[in-house]
């Protein structure tokens, strides 16, 4: 998702790359455009994560059996739902 974006961030970044690693002098405004584009790139990392673990997109993915909350009630759940009991009347997370 934000593959555009994030596309021209990295290039923004390598051109820094490039720059400083020619031994450049890092000026403020530089560092404040790189901090900016940092939190651009982490933002947009954390909200496609978040999105991808909601629990309307429940079940394994190839990631992680974490359990998180739901959203109507608050109480934690298991990606596949998880809060029917099996055969011996255990919770399954």
């Amino acid at each position: 998702m934000f593959d555009g974006i994030c596309d021209a961030l990295h290039r923004e970044m390598d051109q820094l790359e490039e720059k400083y690693s020619n031994g450049a002098q890092m000026n403020p405004s530089d560092l404040e455009y790189i901090d900016k584009m940092a939190h651009a790139l982490k933002s947009l990392a954390t909200y496609d994560a978040m999105k991808g673990n909601s629990e309307y997109n429940a079940g394994y993915d190839g990631g992680s059996y974490a359990r998180g909350r739901s959203r109507t009630t608050g109480r934690y759940i298991s990606r596949d739902g998880g809060y029917s009991r099996d055969q011996d009347g255990y919770r399954r997370y």
